[in-house]
């Protein structure tokens, strides 16, 4: 489906941009967590992994 791949695109470009500028925005239960490439490396690629994991399944999966 078309909304999928849009999807995906975005997202793409939001791992992208988190790479560019070291910080990401990842939810955690009911909040969420800003993480810093300097500050919470694993954390931060932890985050990183999962969502360029889930950009490949909404382009290529769905």
């Amino acid at each position: 489906m078309l909304v999928f791949k849009v999807l995906g695109g975005l997202l793409a470009l939001y791992v992208l941009l988190s790479l560019t500028t070291g910080t990401v925005y990842a939810r955690s239960g009911l909040r969420g967590r800003t993480y810093r490439r300097d500050e919470d490396a694993p954390d931060y690629w932890t985050a990183i992994v999962g969502y360029a994991v889930l950009t490949l399944a909404l382009l290529f999966w769905f």
